[in-house]
């Protein structure tokens, strides 16, 4: 693939010295403002942002460090066989691991590991952008906006696997492009390097790879048409390219994805969460797409993820009047940006974290016409600068306003009614929760196996319990010592009817955090 490839047309640096060390003095503030955000309430609990994501992540890890199987690792939410896998638990076992030997609270480490690689994404985003042509300090005008972006500096400190599956899906398009680039001697090696890397970030999270894997495809499909068209085409390089960028990354997805299926049907309320059942979930439905409110809320959205959608309007508007070309690779990013969301809908207008997949595309598009512009001859080469300022104090305006504020505080969960359960039950005995959907906020803060009453499932069962009556009877209903019942669900039929079979007194009660616990036995 590499035996014609030529480097990229270099772009011109920034003609001024001052305005260069300008750009640096702003790269290293923008660094500190970063790493100094990041780490705000580091040692706070995992319950202030999208806590039932972030516990189902922590919980799987906890029970990694104990010993549990890898492959069939347990979330221990819906009882026995307690395994219903959703992505490759690479990142959970890292946390594990290094909780395991350091000795270190597994809130802390997993936020360490998260925030480990996103600064690690640096590395091969730089590599890109050098490819690209772009001198060192136009990439890093880039990847200042990156490090200053409100969504990355929040979502990156998470106890969650985002920045695992973008660091993945980066070094996969580094990979690739240094396949199209590099040296010829090495293309096996990055054909290698790119195959391993797109398998592991699609194992960890397709949805993150997906655009990835498209930008991949576009790559290696520009570069055989382009040696096709020069008559030098080498047919067996170009299918090996093929088979380790693109098949085999698709081949193992796929195959993790039965291999989860086929674990999550052995829980009879695992059935509910295979792949085919939460299609319409994940790609949204048509009704969805044709809801002006949902595409309103998207673009409100922008702004915590580059500080100011008017400016990057602006910026464009300018870019066209002052560089007067097209900037392809900052087309592709915008590009790319659009059609991520359009793929999993449902999923970016629910989930805030979600959008962390493909904003980096808007924010190096961004960060490409500044780079641009600042490589421009005479004074024109402050405009960038002027934009470069600009967006970057939007950016922290809006993580002042919109994020900060939850960093600072430390949500406390449901401490009371978790040391209850910890008082009245033993460290192996399994619980029945209700009113809680299936989140695993309350059983991992109470380090506990538990049966979660998904009030997803029971939708589908009005009139009886459904498969948690049959998960609660292979648990054989005498073993388990307690129920726990929260919010709404406080006082409902089916709580009653979940005591009834369960054999335990309704009279009996314990009262916490907006809960009452019913122990089988009050000790």
């Amino acid at each position: 693939m590499a035996e014609v490839s030529e480097r990229p047309h270099q772009s011109a640096r920034p003609s001024d010295a001052i305005l260069s060390r300008c750009v640096v003095l702003i790269a290293i503030g923008c660094f500190l403002f970063s790493v100094a955000s990041i780490f705000a309430g580091f040692h706070h609990s995992i319950f202030d942002f999208h806590a039932f994501r972030q516990s189902q992540t922590a919980i799987t890890a906890e029970y990694l460090a104990r010993g549990g199987p890898f492959f069939r690792y347990e979330t221990p939410v819906f009882g026995p066989p307690w395994s219903i896998p959703f992505e490759f638990p690479l990142y959970q076992k890292i946390v594990a691991l290094l909780a395991q030997h350091l000795h270190t609270r597994l809130d802390e480490t997993g936020r360490a590991v998260s925030i480990a690689f996103f600064y690690l994404s640096f590395f091969p985003l730089m590599s890109i952008l050098r490819r690209l042509g772009y001198s060192r300090v136009q990439s890093l005008a880039v990847l200042s906006l990156v490090a200053v972006s409100p969504l990355y500096i929040f979502v990156s400190r998470l106890f969650m696997i985002e920045s695992t599956a973008l660091f993945l899906s980066i070094m996969y398009v580094d990979q690739t492009l240094a396949l199209i680039h590099g040296r010829t001697q090495r293309r096996y090696g990055y054909m290698l390097s790119a195959g391993i890397f797109g398998i592991l970030a699609g194992l960890v999270k397709v949805t993150t790879f997906a655009p990835y894997l498209i930008l991949g495809c576009a790559l290696l499909a520009w570069r055989i048409w382009k040696l096709h068209k020069q008559r030098i085409l080498l047919v067996p390089s170009a299918a090996a390219a093929v088979v380790s960028c693109v098949v085999l990354p698709v081949l193992c997805t796929s195959l993790w994805t039965r291999f989860a299926d086929a674990q999550k049907v052995k829980n009879p309320s695992g059935v509910f969460f295979t792949s085919r059942n939460l299609m319409s979930f994940n790609f949204g439905t048509l009704a969805e797409r044709l809801d002006p409110a949902n595409y309103t809320r998207l673009m409100h959205a922008v702004a915590g993820q580059i500080g100011s959608l008017p400016l990057l309007i602006l910026l464009a508007l300018v870019y066209g009047t002052v560089v007067r070309r097209w900037n392809y690779a900052a087309l592709a990013g915008i590009a790319l940006y659009i059609i991520t969301p359009m793929i999993f809908f449902n999923l970016h207008v629910l989930h805030t974290y979600y959008p962390y997949s493909s904003t980096i595309f808007l924010i190096v598009a961004a960060g490409l016409l500044i780079a641009d512009m600042l490589a421009l001859p005479g004074r024109k080469a402050w405009i960038g600068f002027v934009f470069l300022a600009a967006i970057v104090a939007a950016c922290v305006d809006r993580y002042r306003m919109d994020f900060y504020p939850i960093q600072r505080i430390d949500a406390p969960g449901r401490p009371a009614a978790a040391a209850i359960i910890d008082r009245t039950t033993r460290p192996n005995d399994v619980i029945v929760i209700t009113g809680l959907d299936w989140s695993s906020e309350l059983p991992y803060q109470s380090h506990r196996r538990a049966i979660m009453d998904s009030s997803g499932v029971a939708y589908h069962f009005p009139h009886n319990l459904g498969p948690i009556e049959r998960t609660i009877r292979n648990q054989h209903a005498d073993t388990i010592p307690e129920m726990v019942v929260c919010d709404d669900a406080r006082g409902s039929d089916r709580a009653k009817a979940l005591l009834q079979l369960l054999g335990i007194p309704p009279s009996a009660t314990l009262h916490a955090d907006n809960c009452n616990i019913y122990p089988r036995s009050v000790k």
